[in-house]
This record gives structure tokens, C-alpha cells and sequence, in this order.
């Protein structure tokens, strides 16, 4: 690791646990990645910190062990993780895969998560100056091409709406069985492509009109 907030991170859910737990707020990200009331147990927390100490992602800031030094790329990270302003979800379904991933725009910072086995999590941060549309489409690029024919679903919201439970705009992204492509928009609009590229396109219009926050971050 070496102390920034670019590199991409994996992580347990007791971690993630145990780094929203320590600020003043956690808002909807909790529910976001699926954690629960369990994942806030004492028992929890503490073989989060435990995890977090022999990684060495943290240390004692002072003899008694009260207090954290985290590093700096699991500091902004966290900081990211209770400041979240808004969200997209896209998940991934083919006939006998599924997947998913998460980004989650704060203030600072914007990362993408996705969950993987055994309860742990992948953590990739975003450039500031990087258009985050360009990171979700890959991500559907490869399962896309993959698991055809598949479907990518991207929903998106602020934290805010979400946290009040208004519907957010979702959009689809498919590849057919036969070579050709469909965009599905928030109002049921259905365009067809003949390659990922042309859907692709259609799909960072939509996402730009979606997303809650700038697609980049200055």
C-alpha cells in the first residue's frame, strides 16, 4: 500500500463494519452493502479492528490502544463511506451468473465496491478527474460479453431520496444471444445497437441524466 487513495483495496465485512461504527454518522451506507444489526455486534467490531491491526492498515495512536491511526488510503476511504451524497447500483444477471457492483460518490472521494466471497469486499477508488460512467460501463462490458446474453441494470440516486425511499431511475444495458445489443432508458424508451459501443453511448447519455452527482469530481 502506498498511503494514497487511488489503489484498489479488499476488505471484510467486519472492517467495513468497524470503520463506519467509528464515525458520527454511518447514513445508508450500511444498508447499502448489505450490512445489518448484526454487523454492528461488539463481537463484530472488534475482530474488525483485530483484522485492521494485523493487515496493517492500522496502529495504536498511543500505548493504551485507544485510539486508531488508520492508513492514509483506509482513512479517506472510510471518510468516503459516511459521507456518501448519492449512488449507482448496477447489477449484473445472466442465465447462471450474477453480479454487481456499487459506486458510492462523498465529498472526497468516489469508490466503486463490489461484494465477493466470504463476506468481503473489493474497494476501487475513482480519479477525480476520471468520468465515473466510463468505470460502470466496463464493468458491464466484460460480464456482458462474458455471460451473453446478460443484462446490466443501473439504478441511481441520492442519498438523500434514498434514504426517504423515493423510486430511483433505473436503465438496462443487454447483449442477445444473437450479436446485437438493447438500451432500455428510465422511461421504457428501447433503442437497439449493433455493437457494445453504440450501446454504450447511449448508455453514458442516460447515466449523465441519472446520476445524482457530477460525473466527474473536482
Amino acid at each position: 500500500m502506498d498511503g494514497t487513495a487511488t489503489e484498489q483495496l479488499s476488505m471484510t465485512a467486519a472492517e467495513l463494519s468497524f470503520l463506519l461504527a467509528s464515525g458520527d454518522k454511518q447514513g445508508q451506507t450500511p444498508r447499502l452493502l448489505g450490512l445489518t444489526e448484526a454487523d454492528r455486534a461488539d463481537a463484530v467490531l472488534s475482530a474488525g479492528v483485530g483484522s485492521l491491526l494485523l493487515r496493517h492498515l492500522a496502529a495504536p495512536a498511543d500505548g493504551s490502544g485507544s485510539r486508531l491511526d488508520l492508513a492514509p488510503a483506509i482513512a479517506a476511504v472510510a471518510a468516503g463511506l459516511r459521507e456518501v451524497r448519492g449512488f449507482v447500483q448496477v447489477g449484473l444477471t445472466a442465465e447462471d451468473h450474477a453480479d454487481g457492483v456499487l459506486l458510492l460518490h462523498a465529498e472526497r472521494i468516489r469508490v466503486m465496491v463490489a461484494a465477493r466471497a466470504y463476506r468481503t469486499y473489493d474497494l476501487s477508488p475513482i480519479p477525480a478527474d476520471s468520468d465515473a460512467r466510463e468505470a460502470l460501463l466496463s464493468v458491464a462490458d466484460r460480464f456482458l460479453h462474458r455471460h451473453r446474453p446478460a443484462v446490466a441494470t443501473f439504478t441511481a440516486a441520492s442519498a438523500a431520496d434514498f434514504e426517504r425511499g423515493i423510486p430511483q431511475p433505473k436503465a438496462t444495458l443487454s447483449s442477445k444471444a444473437d450479436g446485437t445489443w438493447l438500451v432500455v432508458t428510465r422511461d421504457g424508451a428501447e433503442t437497439k445497437a449493433d455493437d457494445f459501443d453504440a450501446a454504450a453511448t447511449l448508455m453514458r447519455d442516460e447515466l449523465g441524466k441519472m446520476m445524482p452527482t457530477p460525473v466527474t469530481q473536482s
